[in-house]
């Protein structure tokens, strides 16, 4: 493949995120969280997180806002995944198109890409854009339509079954899978490969970031 392009998930690729998402909503929401696991949560929206945790509707919006808040003061670079940084800046130099899908809100979205320095504001579909999220292909057909990319020439790296899920409904066919500390459950059954580090991915090897 000459010319592809990528398409990032962010809470796990992008940043290695999902132990401080459930530290802060433990912290926020105690009396809901005693007997869940943090990879019981992994790839879940943040109102598909309350509701199975079983936050009252009336009272989600309060907390989602305390989350929110809470989780952008909390985040450094720190949480950077090795390499991806440099690798989105070898995609910039070599004009190679790249977008963001995520269910996570569009605010949290948006922190999390914000550590990455970007000099455009980046091609992002977040959980506030669609109707339907992953598992539904929805979120990366719109990227899809967003960067007019083609799907026969588009990669996509994610960190779990749903969103590999939704990666292969919308037809995409390279799917790596970029497991992390929390993704022990996941079972990547649908994934092109699963990789180790990010140099891994064949399409990336004539590009110079490592």
């Amino acid at each position: 493949m000459d010319k592809f392009n990528v398409i990032f998930d962010i809470d796990g690729v992008i940043v290695d995120s999902e132990q401080l998402h459930f530290d802060v909503l433990c912290a926020l929401a105690p009396d809901y969280t005693h007997h869940v696991q943090p990879q019981q949560l992994i790839g879940l929206s943040l109102k598909e997180t309350l509701d199975y945790i079983g936050v009252p509707a009336q009272q989600q919006q309060e907390i989602t806002d305390k989350i929110v808040s809470v989780y952008k003061d909390k985040l450094s670079q720190s949480y950077l995944r090795p390499g991806i940084a440099r690798l989105i800046e070898a995609l910039q130099q070599h004009s190679i198109p790249f977008g963001f899908v995520s269910t996570a809100p569009r605010e949290v979205c948006l922190a999390n890409i914000g550590l990455l320095g970007l000099s455009e504001s980046p091609a992002l579909i977040s959980g506030d854009d669609v109707v339907r999220t992953k598992p539904n292909p929805d979120p990366y057909l719109a990227m899809l339509e967003l960067k007019s990319m083609d799907v026969h020439q588009t990669l996509v790296i994610e960190d779990t079954d749903l969103g590999i899920t939704a990666a292969v409904q919308a037809g995409i066919p390279y799917v790596y899978a970029w497991p992390h500390a929390l993704s022990v459950a996941e079972q990547y059954q649908q994934a092109t490969r699963i990789i180790g580090v990010l140099t891994d991915i064949p399409q990336f090897s004539r590009i110079s970031f490592a």
